[in-house]
């Protein structure tokens, strides 16, 4: 589902300053952080699912049933969530490792939907820019605080890659919005980029 048009540019994250340099010379810093955050959401909520689903177990009543199906779902949710954020923080931490983060302003914020996804522009393209569909790591629906003043970009667009916010510090990862009409761009990237994209694991679009 796609978010109305007039709230694209509205709905902002509220994150505080990140608790690492966010200039574009810390990314271990921010993959980590992240990770640390993906845990502690996940052993805020594991545990609580976990004694509700189990307490069946131990006390054999059946009208505890409802509870422990709740339990039960919620154990699977709160694994799902966690497989998630860790899966999109490693991409973006691959993408670091290989690329050189250089700083890109205007990002023009192109679009959003409900689904974790949000839309952008680099305004420094020359010619048709690329539309990247961006994720980021930790599941949030919301545009970082002063995305369009520019971010810590690593990557290569054609494949995609990922970005630090400066400021809040929050990571997405990036693929091109239509993946097939770039197919053409890909192709003429040459081996070199080619390799590069594979190592970092943007070679491939990834699951959205």
């Amino acid at each position: 589902m796609t978010v109305p048009e007039q709230w694209k540019d509205g709905l902002e994250s509220d994150t505080p300053p990140a608790p690492y340099a966010t200039d574009g010379t810390d990314f271990g810093g921010a993959v980590r952080y992240h990770y640390g955050v993906a845990l502690k959401k996940f052993l805020k909520f594991f545990p609580v699912f976990l004694l509700l689903w189990v307490q069946l177990f131990v006390f054999h009543l059946d009208y505890l049933l409802p509870v422990a199906i709740v339990g039960m779902f919620g154990v699977v949710w709160t694994l799902f969530l966690l497989a998630d954020r860790l899966s999109f923080t490693r991409k973006c931490s691959k993408v670091f490792r290989t690329y050189p983060l250089e700083f890109r302003t205007p990002v023009e914020k192109y679009g959003m939907e409900s689904t974790h996804t949000l839309f952008l522009r680099f305004g420094d393209q020359g010619g048709t820019p690329f539309t990247l569909r961006a994720k980021h790591a930790l599941g949030r629906r919301r545009w970082p605080v002063g995305i369009t003043d520019g971010v810590w970009f690593a990557g290569d667009e054609p494949f995609g890659g990922a970005i630090i916010v400066p400021g809040s510090g929050e990571l997405l990862f990036l693929q091109p919005r239509d993946w097939a009409e770039r197919d053409e761009d890909r192709a003429n990237a040459g081996p070199e980029r080619t390799e590069k994209a594979g190592r970092a694991g943007i070679r491939r679009p990834a699951r959205r």
